[in-house]
């Protein structure tokens, strides 16, 4: 059996908006919008992997205000089996964070950045784990 790899990433909500990042056309998720986050190290806690991602994307340091909110599971294309893993936590906050992607370590990983509310979430398929989950969030409120 293959090892799932791991992901952590991480709900910004500010208000009733989250933030969401577009993902550049040659990486993963090509041209998609997500949370940022990426692959854990071996062996690397879930909550130090998000904070590592978040400062190499966005030249921002998290706090450890952060609570794991849920999973979302990434399957083979033909939907056989998981491959992935992505633990997913939450930073409420008062003021928006504004990525900055000239200065980031990996901030080509994205080509923007922005804040959306529940009726405007970019994605192409309402019923993504993770558009499911940010909803859930937001409609929460």
């Amino acid at each position: 059996m293959k090892e799932v790899k791991r992901y952590s990433g991480v709900i910004v909500k500010c208000g009733d908006e989250v933030l969401l990042c577009k993902r550049n056309a040659t990486g993963t998720l090509p041209g998609q919008w997500s949370i940022p986050g990426g692959n854990l190290e071996k062996d690397e806690h879930p909550m130090d992997g998000i904070m590592r991602e978040f400062k190499e994307e966005t030249d921002y340091t998290l706090d450890n205000d952060l609570k794991l909110v849920g999973f979302v599971k990434r399957y083979n294309r033909d939907g056989s089996e998981v491959k992935g893993l992505m633990y997913v936590f939450m930073m409420e906050t008062d003021e928006k964070i504004n990525p900055d992607l000239e200065n980031a370590i990996d901030g080509d990983e994205h080509t923007e950045c922005g804040y959306f509310d529940v009726e405007n979430l970019p994605f192409d398929d309402e019923n993504d784990q993770l558009c499911r989950l940010i909803t859930r969030i937001l409609k929460k409120d």
